[in-house]
């Protein structure tokens, strides 16, 4: 049983002088009915609002503020707690964090005066992963000892120094599902067990990968509060890890660190975090450790994104129960790291019962002696800020280029204006070139976006625009390489197929500052024109042809490109045939997408094929497949029309077991996005998979367990036999070349990491563009390469043909992140176009849409869905 002091002799000794304040509040146990962190026992989103309403009608030291609406439409609460006088001017303590970023007009003087008449602001964001609940739990506790002041400190001096936001939980869609979840099945084999579905509607556990993207309403809610709005010093983002080994990992990180990011931010959240570590040992609470398991390497998480906007972003990762019940962990069982003293980890923790009350206590414990740290060092973590800032603003670091160059001329300009959109929604500054300029000897057009360097968020341009350089770090010498905690190399001008130049000499340019990026004017082709052309290097032309398609429109695509007069098109763009209703929703769209489309009279030199609206069907397991979430935010983004399919939809129905189910009677195209064969077909991982090893051997109610099995397989391949399109995405390949076995095979089957290593990067590809799966792609593209496949194919047995769409090159595969073994997958194919009988199995070895990130490589699974003459 862990030992729960939580500063008690502090607080008894406060509970003497402040009865009166403290009779006032609703505690949170009075209000709910039972302790937080209570066996078994959750408070739910509903009840969590209400209770912070209540406490905030009840207090004058906390508001409880609306930022946002979640992704299924639910209020997103954030709790503003501090004393009494500062929430009655939160505008200028807003104002004065405002001036110590933009800190290029103030002088170091000015910024100490600002220091000391600011207040330090802090953030802390619980439950992010909703089965993760135990922060959001406690989240009830930490706001009611702050406004009644059970606290280890004088709260009044705290409070008056520091601003405190507090968000409960910034997942509260799955908050909810979890907590709905649990609560159905306790008492039951399945108390404690995993969802068949995402605790994110979209996104799962990705959801803490979406912190430069903003695909998500609450990623991009927290980021307004984090980088727009309220510019906290400080940030925590509370998680929990897995059960067996240390209690709690608090900072300092493990190497590599990210190398853009300012010395002095890794020093202040080395500080707190040592701060937080000796505070919970004082107060008897073992087995915290600290640089190890989690990095200093970017991967794009809400609380490592503050480090590249000079806020000191922390992370903490609690041991886990099954969501809100105990277990029991023996010494035996503790792996042989976790159950010996090293130097991050100098206080073991000895096994026994682990409750999530212990959870609440530790959680407590670190966020209350954070709160008390930013009191103590309040100008400091203020004037550093500035300090940073300012530094970012008026120093070239080494290595740093001077800026970096959009062009306005791009194959896919509306993706450009949308990865324009994304950096303006991390803070960045962008400038626009009023007239053409030179710079490192290339000339550039007028209208082309130049972010420059001089920026307090210069370390968050820097990183998102350049390539990155993975250290190679081994086990030992010539060892087995060290895994990165996730993404290897994100570059985002590659993942999104936008051309960006890196430039290293400061140059003379005409620019505008933007204040958001800018709307091309609809320019609607006439509606006397007989025919509408969408050029197929946009990916927003493939949204508009799914909208006319909807309205029953007459569409073609181009067989190869077509070049006449000032018409240059790609192949396979679209040309429509112009109505009155098309002309009527035409605008719209153009509108919507950012896009360009002219009208034509005569299309009869076009060698073209017809298109219509597939039948579409996305099949989505009972095991939360995080890609087959972002398919469905892809899909749904862009207009696409698309039926889910669950295991029993591959089955005859129940009591009619001869019953033969036909797929091609319902769909024209069936999508399987990246999961294991092993749970597509069965349900159940690999047992030696990393997905077997996360989730263990939990059951699931009878009516979520299995896969397609046999007859699932069977149907798919009648399916294709009778002219179907099944498309297999990155891991999703292996059904189809174990069941079908085209003439390809993966040639990184049973290749162990020493052999070849490629940990979530970005490779090149060249694409074959005149054909079908590769229509609008450049000849030389970015793929992003996640446990992904490459194919060696061969020469077709009498029912099949293939064709290579994209493969590796010779070498130089790398682009950004890290690669070893380059030559297991040079000349290999990365996508490849079957044909079996009358039907196509389309095989994509690469994330071509992950995480809704790799815009550049869309077009493989657009291209498969319109493929002509499905």
């Amino acid at each position: 049983m862990v030992k729960k002091k939580l500063f008690a002799g502090a607080v008894a000794s406060l509970l003497l002088v402040l009865p009166v304040c403290l009779a006032a509040q609703t505690s949170p146990e009075s209000f709910l009915g039972f302790k937080v962190g209570a066996d078994r026992k959750l408070a739910d989103y509903n009840q969590i609002q209400a209770y912070f309403k209540t406490l905030a009608s009840e207090s004058p030291r906390i508001k409880v503020l609306d930022i946002g609406t979640t992704s299924l439409q639910k209020p997103l609460i954030m709790a503003v707690i501090s004393s009494e006088a500062n929430l009655a001017k939160l505008d200028a303590y807003r104002e004065i964090a405002r001036k110590l970023r933009d800190a290029s007009g103030l002088t170091a003087d000015d910024a100490r005066r600002l220091s000391r008449e600011g207040k330090a602001i802090l953030f802390i964001t619980c439950s992010l992963h909703a089965t993760e609940i135990a922060a959001s739990q406690m989240s009830l506790e930490f706001a009611y000892d702050l406004v009644t002041g059970r606290t280890p400190f004088d709260a009044a001096k705290v409070l008056d120094d520091v601003i405190i936001l507090l968000a409960p939980t910034i997942n509260p869609d799955g908050h909810q599902m979890v907590t709905d979840w649990y609560r159905k099945y306790v008492g039951t084999p399945y108390e404690g067990g995993n969802m068949p579905w995402l605790y994110h509607h979209y996104a799962g556990h990705d959801n803490n990968r979406d912190f430069f993207m903003f695909n998500l309403p609450e990623t991009r809610a927290v980021n307004k509060v984090l980088y727009h709005y309220w510019l906290p010093q400080v940030h925590i983002d509370e998680h929990q890890m897995g059960s067996t080994g240390a209690r709690l990992f608090i900072p300092p990180f493990m190497d590599p660190p990210l190398p853009n990011a300012p010395a002095l931010l890794w020093k202040s959240v080395n500080l707190l975090g040592t701060i937080m570590s000796y505070d919970l040992q004082k107060n008897g609470f073992s087995g915290v450790e600290h640089g190890r398991s989690f990095t200093g390497w970017w991967i794009g998480a809400c609380d490592d994104t503050d480090w590249l906007h000079n806020c000191a972003g922390l992370l903490s990762e609690m041991a886990s129960v099954r969501v809100a019940t105990p277990i029991q962990i023996e010494p035996t069982e503790i792996p042989k790291d976790y159950a010996s003293r090293s130097m991050n980890f100098i206080d073991p923790w000895k096994g026994g019962w682990w409750r999530l009350r212990d959870i609440v206590d530790y959680e407590l414990a670190l966020s209350l002696s954070l709160v008390k740290t930013m009191s103590l060092h309040k100008e400091d973590f203020l004037f550093n800020f500035y300090k940073m800032n300012r530094e970012a603003v008026d120093t070239r670091s080494p290595g740093q280029p001077y800026a970096f160059v959009i062009p306005s001329r791009q194959d896919d300009f509306p993706t450009t204006l949308k990865m324009i959109d994304i950096l303006m929604l991390g803070g960045l500054e962008i400038h626009q070139a009023q007239d053409g300029f030179l710079a490192d000897g290339k000339a550039y057009p007028a209208g082309s976006f130049v972010v420059l360097l001089n920026q307090p968020y210069k370390a968050y341009a820097w990183t998102l625009l350049e390539k990155q350089k993975y250290p190679d770090l081994r086990q030992y010498p010539g060892g087995p390489p060290i895994p990165p905690y996730d993404s290897a190399g994100w570059t985002l001008p590659l993942q999104m197929g936008v051309a960006c130049d890196e430039i290293e000499g400061e140059f003379e340019a005409k620019l505008t500052k933007i204040a958001r990026a800018p709307q091309p004017a609809v320019q609607v082709p006439a509606a006397s024109a007989a025919w509408i052309v969408l050029d197929s290097r946009a990916n927003a032309s493939f949204a508009a042809a799914f909208g006319l398609l909807k309205d029953k429109a007459e569409v073609y695509r181009l067989q190869g490109a077509f070049k006449s007069g000032d018409i240059d098109l790609a192949a396979g763009s679209f040309v429509i045939k112009n109505s009155p209703a098309i002309s009527r929703s035409l605008p719209g769209l153009l509108e919507r997408w950012r896009m360009e489309a002219r009208g034509l009279e005569d299309i009869s030199a076009m060698a073209k094929n017809p298109v219509r609206l597939p039948r579409i069907g996305l099949y989505q397991s009972w095991r939360s497949s995080m890609d087959e979430g972002w398919t469905r935010y892809v899909f749904d983004d862009m207009g696409i029309p698309y039926t889910t399919l669950h295991n029993a939809d591959f089955k005859p129905t129940q009591g009619a077991p001869k019953a033969k189910v036909v797929l091609k009677d319902k769909f024209d195209v069936i999508v399987f996005a990246d999961e294991s064969y092993d749970i597509i077909k069965t349900g159940k991982p690999d047992p030696t998979s990393e997905f077997a090893r996360a989730r263990g051997s939990a059951a699931w109610p009878a009516e979520y367990e299995g896969g397609i099995e046999k007859e699932g397989v069977e149907a798919l391949k009648a399916f294709v036999e009778q002219g179907g399109t099944l498309v297999t995405l990155n891991n999703a390949c292996e059904l189809a070349l174990k069941e079908f076995q085209p003439p390809a095979r993966n040639a990184l089957d049973g290749v162990d990491r020493t052999k070849f290593f490629c940990p979530s990067s970005i490779l090149r590809l060249e694409v074959d563009n005149e054909t079908p799966l590769g229509y609008g792609l450049p000849r030389q593209a970015a793929g992003l390469f996640v446990r992904s496949l490459a194919f060696t194919t061969s020469l077709p047995s009498y029912d099949w043909d293939r064709k290579v769409v994209a493969s590796y090159p010779e070498s130089d595969i790398l682009l950004s992140g890290w690669l070893l073994g380059e030559d297991m997958i040079a000349r290999k194919a990365a996508v490849v176009d079957t044909q079996y009988k009358k039907g196509r199995i389309i095989l994509i070895g690469i994330r071509c849409q992950h995480r809704a990130e790799s815009h550049g490589t869309y077009k493989f699974l657009l291209n498969a869905l319109l493929y002509p003459g499905v």
